[in-house]
């Protein structure tokens, strides 16, 4: 496990928070330095909500030993943010009690599967905030499918919209498709926010 990127402020992943974001990888290689990137983190704590934890290839609750790197990114009085697609559900309940795991942005395209409505199980009965984006894939989402995913995400922050590429390029959701359903669920989820870039 390394860290294959960092970027020090985005303010898209969760609404109304600038987090550092550390992109970590399983595969070979050496990746940046944790101790350089963990204390530039700690020099902007004080322009920071937080540290979000993604990655591009692979779940990072699949990456072994993910506790050791999240114990050196949390910061004191600061949320430590995992970005995962809750297939890897395993040991979350683990990083929330250990208090390296604070916050939970559950990343999904459609309705839950069986092992994404376990993820939430646990969520919500450890009491760890969390949020969903849902990636909207033109073909493969619909209001119901929409409206059957706000339904079982009652504790969820945020529900985010973002639009995702089609299979078929000839094939793009239209701002009123986009708008007709963000409105599908509002009211049925908190904070529907739909990000169109």
């Amino acid at each position: 496990m390394h860290i294959s990127r960092y970027s020090r402020m985005d303010t898209t992943i969760r609404p109304g928070s600038f987090l550092s974001v550390v992109y970590v990888s399983d595969d070979e290689g050496d990746g940046l330095d944790i101790e350089e990137v963990s204390a530039k983190i700690r020099a902007d704590i004080d322009s920071i909500d937080g540290v979000a934890v993604t990655s591009e290839e692979t779940d990072p609750l699949a990456i072994k030993d993910l506790f050791r790197l999240l114990k050196r990114l949390k910061l004191p009085g600061r949320d430590l943010l995992l970005i995962t697609d809750g297939n890897e559900y395993s040991d979350l309940d683990d990083l929330v009690g250990a208090g390296y795991v604070n916050y939970v942005n559950l990343k999904v395209d459609g309705p839950l599967d069986k092992s994404q409505t376990e993820c939430v199980k646990i969520l919500d009965n450890c009491g760890c905030p969390y949020m969903v984006t849902a990636t909207l894939i033109p073909g493969r989402i619909s209001e119901s499918a929409l409206k059957e995913l706000a339904s079982a995400i009652p504790g969820s922050k945020h529900l985010i919209l973002k639009v995702g590429k089609s299979a078929d390029p000839t094939r793009k959701l239209d701002q009123k498709e986009l708008t007709s359903l963000a409105n599908s669920v509002r009211g049925a989820a908190k904070d529907v926010r739909l990000v169109t870039q």
